[in-house]
């Protein structure tokens, strides 16, 4: 799911060119998409989900997170302007503060101390291989398709992945915290 979380979040960079040519964007609007108007709302949130993180069904609120970032990201392969794709990406930096806080959390409760790097360090090798496959995704799939049914078909993709993870039991809270 880290992977996924970040070919979406580095999609919009990865179609850049199109994106600005399709929706008569500036450069300035294109900036404000790509940095402010996901960081400010991606950090922000972060701060909130992590203290739902430590309150709920953590699966659950990962899934809830990926409901909203995936349909979003499938909202702005649709979005015919700024203010669209904008507000997408407002929301896409909310879902997506989900992950990271719930994930973990749950890493902490399914490994031991002597496992918890490796098992983070794994957890974490999604961010730069999201980041390559988003553009893959671009490279490859764009010129077949086009930049906003990539859009669509990541989002569907999402969709599907929130249902299995409401399948997921939530590991007990402290259950590794003397091994």
């Amino acid at each position: 799911l880290n992977i996924l979380n970040m070919v979406v979040r580095t999609l919009c960079t990865s179609f850049g060119t199109a994106i600005i040519t399709d929706l008569d964007l500036s450069y300035s609007q294109f900036g404000l998409l790509t940095g402010p108007i996901f960081v400010f709302f991606y950090s922000i949130m972060g701060l909130f989900m992590g203290a739902l993180a430590d309150r709920v069904h953590r699966p659950r609120l990962i899934a809830a997170g990926l409901v909203l970032w995936s349909a979003l990201t499938a909202v702005s392969g649709m979005a015919k302007n700024f203010a669209q794709i904008g507000v997408a990406r407002l929301f896409i930096g909310v879902g997506e503060s989900a992950m990271a806080p719930s994930a973990i959390s749950m890493i902490s409760d399914m490994f031991p101390k002597a496992r918890r790097g490796t098992a983070t360090g794994i957890y974490y090798l999604g961010v730069p291989l999201g980041a390559g496959a988003s553009f893959i995704v671009a490279g490859i799939l764009g010129p077949m398709i086009g930049w906003r049914n990539c859009f669509l078909l990541l989002g569907g993709l999402g969709l599907v992945l929130a249902l299995v993870l409401l399948l997921i039991k939530d590991p007990e809270r402290g259950a590794m915290e003397d091994k």
